[in-house]
């Protein structure tokens, strides 16, 4: 059995659709996908499209259980704070149909296919935040002692690894919409024949310009221009520029003693924008 893993799309249509119909030319039974659909672009409904028709298996992730909470009013108002706008514009441009889908989404799902036993997770099956990462081994003792599969499929890192461990594989496909490792675009290819495993990374590679023009046209660009210009970077750099940047407003913000638990305030949010480019954007594209 052949079976193709993707994770963390973004909405980058463009990647996905190119590494989807690859996978037509690969004797694929089923697909898994691992959550991060949409937010972070403006073609969340055509990813999910995809994601509906195909054969196979999908879980929830962070960015689809923000969307849902915001969707049933458990997130403050997202219009008045520009840290939001990313969010905002990825919930408005989904269609009903489906935001009822990701909310229809598990954040973890136990499936067996062909007579092995697969753990699916975002972050982890608890968390959709939870960090696993190629050495996380005491997450791995603790995934093995709870669940006892015999894989675990993550997303959320946006970085690959396949870990044996204890005679368990701990895999990660990477990205197929903003990579933040060494290879470019990545989902995997996991084969499961008779007691052997093996997992493949497919590397999908796709020209920066066209990215750049998509996004850039785009109204996403228009209603979030500070996340449009840090997602092209992150893509420009495979360097994931959106969490480091909001890293960088915390840091700030302890500095100067400004409390932003609850909100970035728009003004400290633009003016540390303009500083992040200047210390890690090289270039104007």
């Amino acid at each position: 059995m052949r079976i193709a893993v993707f994770a963390d799309i973004h909405s980058n249509y463009l990647v996905f659709k190119k590494a989807y119909q690859q996978t037509k030319n690969l004797n694929i039974d089923t697909y898994i996908f691992l959550g991060d659909y949409v937010t972070d672009g403006f073609d969340g409904n055509k990813v999910l499209d995809i994601i509906k028709s195909t054969k196979g298996f999908a879980i929830c992730g962070n960015r689809e259980k923000s969307l849902i909470e915001y969707d049933k009013k458990k997130k403050k108002d997202w219009s008045k704070y520009i840290q939001y706008y990313n969010m905002k514009f990825g919930y408005e441009c989904l269609n009903k149909n489906n935001i009822a889908f990701i909310e229809s989404l598990d954040i973890s799902k136990i499936i067996t296919l062909n007579h092995k036993k697969i753990c699916l997770s975002h972050g982890t099956p608890e968390d959709v935040r939870g960090t696993v990462l190629e050495d996380s081994f005491h997450v791995f003792d603790a995934l093995i002692e709870q669940y006892n599969c015999d894989i675990y499929l993550f997303g959320h890192q946006h970085k690959s690894f396949c870990t044996f461990y204890k005679n368990k594989y701990f895999i990660n496909p990477g990205s197929i919409g903003m990579p933040t490792d060494e290879f470019p675009y990545k989902y995997g290819i996991l084969e499961i024949k008779d007691d052997e495993i093996n997992f493949e990374i497919k590397n999908v590679e796709y020209d920066y310009e066209e990215l750049y023009h998509y996004y850039q046209n785009s109204a996403y660009c228009k209603a979030a221009p500070q996340w449009c210009e840090l997602l092209l970077y992150s893509m420009k750099d495979r360097k994931n520029h959106l969490d480091h940047f909001i890293k960088f407003v915390t840091e700030k913000a302890y500095q100067a003693d400004i409390d932003i638990k609850n909100y970035i305030p728009n003004d400290f949010f633009s003016d540390r924008f303009k500083e992040y480019k200047e210390k890690y954007f090289n270039d104007k594209k």
